[in-house]
């Protein structure tokens, strides 16, 4: 039977329950098989994370732990340099073979600029993409590159090929971000102010209970504040 393979990339600075939930729809909504989460090594157009790429591979390890079609691939963070999604789609189509259906994730805000990517255009000679539209952020509508406009205009319902079909979907919002998240964690160890228990709160809301322990355990996000 054909593999379905969905493939989520990001820097997880750190991994949060609204990166859980997003990746639970889309094994539901892209009838995956398993979906990666593969954190980047070095982000061509963001400034360096707070956790190196071996905590973050960490704190996705046990974010997902407990969720048998959610697993995490360390391939970027085993390359150095700049992580450049092509190369990995090339090694996970070799990887997988012709047939596999592999389906790569990016939101309408990342789209946006995927005409500035490395070797952009052969992304859909090795897989499918799927854009993820949520409130709040720029919309497909929105796009204006000709390019990414064509694309956006032949996007069907449902993907059945091995790759080279591109799908829109909606995912319902979640009220976090990893910036928030760090800026709290920091905050929680400001030694000279009283401990914020709303900050507390919400990182015990939003970030794995195992999550945290590992946070704490490695002292991280402390330099943000």
């Amino acid at each position: 039977m054909t593999q379905r393979i969905g493939i989520f990339g990001g820097t997880f600075d750190p991994v949060h329950y609204g990166h859980i939930a997003s990746a639970k729809m889309l094994v539901a909504k892209l009838s995956l098989d398993v979906l990666y989460f593969m954190p980047c090594q070095q982000h061509p157009f963001r400034k360096h994370p707070g956790a190196s790429p071996s905590q973050r591979a960490d704190m996705l390890t046990l974010a997902v732990a407990d969720e048998a079609q959610l697993q995490v691939d360390e391939r970027e963070l085993r390359r150095d340099g700049i992580s450049y999604t092509v190369d990995s789609l090339q090694d996970i189509r070799s990887e997988f073979g012709e047939d596999a259906v592999i389906i790569f994730i990016l939101g309408t805000d990342a789209f946006a600029s995927l005409h500035q990517w490395e070797r952009w255009q052969s992304l859909l000679l090795l897989s499918n993409v799927a854009v993820i539209e949520r409130a709040g952020q720029q919309t497909a509508a929105q796009i204006t590159e000709s390019a990414l406009k064509a694309l956006l205009a032949q996007s069907v319902t449902t993907i059945n090929a091995s790759h080279g079909e591109l799908v829109q979907l909606v995912l319902e919002p979640y009220i976090i971000s990893s910036t928030v998240l760090r800026s709290a964690l920091a905050a929680t160890y400001q030694v000279d102010s009283k401990v914020d228990e709303a900050q507390i709160k919400v990182i015990h809301e939003f970030i794995p209970a195992s999550v945290v322990q590992y946070i704490e355990a490695q002292q991280l996000y402390q330099s943000n504040h």
